[in-house]
């Protein structure tokens, strides 16, 4: 029995060792820059533009969490958009970065029934739109 168990002993680290560990991931394709930076700058520049900052109230239709979700909601609270964590009042608001093909990422913002879309490549350390804005009613 004790043999048993001082084989067992032996053989725990090389068990424990085999264990895969999760790697953390972004939670956007969007988490890093300067793809981050650029995105953000350009969706609160379109949103601006569209909708009335003082008076659009935006509620998230998911947990917005990562760097890029961080990042987007601080500067739009920044250029004048009130933005609500919780359910309440206000416009249906999501934003999401997916991948297309391999350099290039398609961005798609909603607001309310409104969905605002645009590609994105991503060139080495340069981030730059691949095109103009779509809008969708």
């Amino acid at each position: 029995m004790k043999r048993g168990r001082a084989l067992v002993l032996a053989f725990l680290p090389v068990l424990v060792a085999c264990v895969p560990t999760h790697a953390s991931k972004p939670v956007s394709v969007a988490d890093n820059d300067p793809l981050r930076r650029a995105i953000v700058t350009d969706v609160v520049g379109v949103l601006s533009e569209v909708y009335e900052t003082p008076a659009t109230v935006l509620v998230p239709v998911r947990p917005m969490v990562g760097s890029f979700d961080s990042a987007l909601l601080a500067a739009l609270r920044d250029k004048g958009f009130a933005v609500r964590e919780a359910s309440g009042v206000g416009d249906r608001f999501d934003s999401r970065v997916d991948v297309l093909e391999g350099n290039m990422y398609r961005v798609a913002v909603t607001v309310g029934t409104t969905t605002l879309s645009r590609v994105w490549v991503l060139d080495g350390a340069n981030a730059y739109a691949g095109g103009a804005w779509t809008r969708r009613e």
